[in-house]
């Protein structure tokens, strides 16, 4: 009986990490760019390599592997111009390829004898830079080790606006265009632009109260089956009939409470993370401009 509940409690947890992977955000770390032509590449590597570890110590972003985005640029990235991924013309195209969110792209430039790293954190969706950090150091490892976890703090600071930024976009978006003064606003189209957008910011957001309360409940549910786990393992040691006959029935009710919330837990959350999910792809499909005479709507959608 412990060993099941052990390897319930197992399960539970990497449920719960599976879900919290999910909402977060997807970066790559691309290779450093040396504009200064004075670092070994071996330095320039193991940089990257000590910036990518102080991210994925934060525990906030999905880091994707370095295997992957080698297997990436000789999948995707044939052409002879590729040999070397470390401009922004390759790297970008390179953290589509790999379903990223963002990437991080970091160049070093030398003014004298004062070396900077400038690190930007590009938003794929929109090909456009939401965070930059720069430090300088002396060219020496331990300079260069210390400007690199400054930048890390910067880059792991900025993740809570990100997802704020995110998960705010919808609604800002919609109230702009509410607000907007577009001669043909009633046109067929926009209205339904309008109505796909509300249905989708809906969806969204009854997906995230699915999926979290799914989630406790499945909490919920993993601890009465321990508990009743640990009465029944008390109640076949006990040397007391009626104790024994107590705890056992009490420990059996207990686990058939939890197994019922379990259940309904595992059945809640997929539905509501599928939800959210599918609320998301078609937000992102969605693209508003101005236009003369009235505006521009497009609708893209995901098969």
């Amino acid at each position: 009986m412990k060993k099941i509940c052990i390897i319930f409690l197992l399960f539970l947890l990497s449920i719960q990490l599976f879900a919290d992977d999910d909402e977060k955000l997807r970066l790559a770390v691309m290779e450093f760019e040396d504009r200064s032509g004075t670092l070994s590449k071996q330095l320039l590597s193991d940089a990257t390599e000590y910036l990518r570890g102080a991210l994925i110590s934060a525990n906030k972003y999905t880091i994707i592997a370095k295997e992957r985005q080698d297997q990436a640029i000789i999948k995707e990235m044939k052409k002879e111009s590729y040999k070397e991924c470390n401009d922004k013309n390759c790297q970008i195209p390179l953290g589509q390829a790999l379903s990223a969110d963002t990437i991080l792209r970091t160049t070093i430039t030398r003014l004298g004898t004062t070396f900077v790293i400038a690190s930007e954190l590009i938003d794929l969706a929109k090909e456009a830079t939401v965070v930059g950090a720069r430090e300088k150091f002396d060219g020496t490892e331990n300079s260069m080790s210390e400007a690199l976890d400054k930048i890390a703090e910067k880059v792991i600071a900025a993740y809570e606006s990100i997802q704020d930024e995110e998960n705010s976009k919808s609604e800002e978006n919609y109230s702009q265009n509410e607000n907007s003064n577009y001669n043909n606003y009633t046109s067929a189209t926009e209205r339904d632009e309008k109505r796909i957008r509300a249905e989708a910011e809906e969806n969204l957001r009854s997906g995230r109260v699915l999926k979290k309360t799914g989630l406790s409940i499945l909490g919920v549910g993993g601890g009465l089956v321990l508990i009743g786990g640990i009465l029944v393992a008390a109640g076949e040691g006990s040397s007391n009939y009626d104790s024994e006959s107590g705890m056992i029935s009490g420990g059996i009710a207990m686990c058939s409470l939890g197994w019922a919330a379990v259940i309904t837990g595992v059945i809640m959350a997929p539905v509501g993370a599928v939800r959210e999910k599918k609320a998301r792809i078609e937000l992102n499909s969605l693209s508003i401009a101005p236009a003369n005479g009235g505006m521009f709507a497009s609708v893209g959608f995901s098969f």
